[in-house]
Parts: structure tokens; C-alpha cells; sequence
């Protein structure tokens, strides 16, 4: 459990929260492909592993994680489909930018089909370390503020945010709630220590009982070289 997590503890989730993503990604060669580091809003127990796959060359089959991202995984080529390993079935397209070399596709439910693929650049040099990418998918619109960094989003959206005016530059007051018709209701208040070598990746969902709430995954970043 990271230290910026320490506050969700206080609400009861349906799922576990976030493990430590221990192993931060190496970003690729200037002449290498594209890497693809995966994570699944919720897998079936059934799934089993799964491949990319772009005509007939398949990657080495990987499991689907839901409490971190996956290794790095080599794309042959910016889009691809996401099959089972097994049988071959098919669980979404997946196409990546052109700009870019890594990438993390964060994998939505999206009946009748399997999944939906929300892909974020990792290598973007907008996208740094203490930020924090949404994604909202339950019903209910989401409010919010990390720090002074406000948030709102509509069911089914996703944004990155960067949180602003930490207190005694230590940690971010954070606050989360939904609306319903036209008041808000507060699901969340809590702290969110500053880390500079981790940022984090948040869904909103409805549970089992109707409610919103929210898990978070990190991901740790290698420490900056120092200047000589």
C-alpha cells in the first residue's frame, strides 16, 4: 500500500485497492517499437492470459493485471488487437498515437464487448510524476479538488490532472463527491501525501450497491538523474 493511498483506507470498496507497482518501467530505445504497459478495470476469473496480436504475429501471452501495470510489453506495430491467448478471442482494437514510444492502456469495461482501451502516453513530457489520470465510470457526474486542482467529470470521461498548492508543500487536501440531480454529495475527504516518484491512475465506479466510489492504482517513475 503506497503512502498516497494510506487515506482510502477509510472508505469500503468492493474491490481491493491498488498493490505496489514496484518496477518502473525502462522507456525504450530511440530504435525500438512501442511498449505497452496494460491494466484492466476488473478481469473475469476465467479469462485466462491474453496476447497482442497484428496479422499473425502474437506477442508472448501476459495476464492482465488490476492492481498495477503489466511489464512493458513490445508492440509490433500501433495497432493491434487485444485477443485471449487460449482461443483466440478477440477483446478490443487497440490503436496507439503516432506520437510516442510508451504507452499504458487502461482497459474499461464495455459491454456487449469486452473491453474498451483508454490509452495514455507515458512517455508524454506533460504527464509527470504527482500527476493523476481519471477515469470516470460510474453514473453519476464526479466533483472534486486535489489541492486547489479541481475535478469534474461526466460518466465516461477520462483527464489527467496535476494537483496545485500542496500544504507546507508537504500534501494535497483532497476531496471527492458526486451530483445527484442538482445537489453534490460528498463521498471522500482525505490527505494525499506529495511523492515525486509515483503517479496514479483513479476510477470512479458504481458498486454492487448502487453508490460511487473509487480505487487507485500507482505508478512508480525512476528516480531523475542527478546533474553532474
Amino acid at each position: 500500500m503506497t503512502k498516497r493511498l494510506f487515506g482510502f483506507l477509510l472508505l469500503v470498496l468492493t474491490q481491493p485497492l491498488a498493490a505496489q507497482d514496484h518496477a518502473p518501467a525502462t522507456p525504450p530505445k530511440k530504435d525500438e517499437g512501442p511498449q505497452v504497459r496494460f491494466l484492466a478495470e476488473r478481469v473475469p476469473p476465467n479469462l485466462g492470459d491474453v496476447v497482442m496480436q497484428v496479422g499473425d504475429n502474437k506477442s508472448t501471452a501476459f495476464t492482465l493485471p488490476v492492481n498495477q501495470l503489466s511489464e512493458p510489453q513490445a508492440a509490433s506495430g500501433r495497432a493491434f488487437t487485444l485477443k485471449t491467448a487460449d482461443k483466440g478471442t478477440p477483446l478490443c482494437p487497440v490503436t496507439l498515437p503516432e506520437d510516442g514510444k510508451s504507452f499504458a492502456v487502461i482497459l474499461v469495461l464495455a459491454p456487449p464487448s469486452a473491453y474498451a482501451p483508454v490509452v495514455v502516453r507515458t512517455d508524454d513530457p506533460d504527464f509527470k510524476s504527482g500527476d493523476v489520470f481519471f477515469i470516470n465510470r460510474s453514473a453519476q457526474p464526479v466533483l472534486g479538488k486535489v489541492g486547489d486542482t479541481k475535478v469534474g467529470l461526466r460518466p465516461g470521461e477520462s483527464r489527467k490532472l496535476r494537483p496545485t498548492n500542496p500544504v507546507n508543500n508537504t500534501y494535497y487536501d483532497v476531496a471527492f463527491g458526486v451530483q445527484e440531480g442538482d445537489k453534490n454529495r460528498v463521498i471522500s475527504t482525505t490527505r494525499w501525501p506529495i511523492d515525486n516518484l509515483q503517479r496514479s491512475y483513479v476510477f470512479f465506479f458504481t458498486s454492487t450497491d448502487g453508490t460511487t466510489t473509487f480505487r487507485a492504482v500507482d505508478e512508480f517513475l525512476p528516480a531523475p538523474m542527478e546533474k553532474p
